[in-house]
């Protein structure tokens, strides 16, 4: 409560609530924005492995 600089449980509760769709619009960008960066590392990390494996087999002529 001090940190939003409310004086009493009753003014807090008043003018600093939010929508539970609000708060439902926030999970989800979250969710999806955490989920496309773990799908990127996940490609990264494939191709890393990739080239990491055709840079060791050996070269037949």
């Amino acid at each position: 409560m001090s940190i939003a600089g409310h004086v009493s449980r009753a003014m807090l509760s008043r003018y600093s609530h939010m929508r539970m769709e609000a708060k439902r619009r926030a999970l989800d960008e979250i969710a999806a924005r955490q989920g496309a960066a773990d799908e990127k590392r996940k490609e990264e990390a494939e191709r890393r492995d990739q080239t990491a494996t055709f840079s060791q087999s050996p070269v037949v002529q």
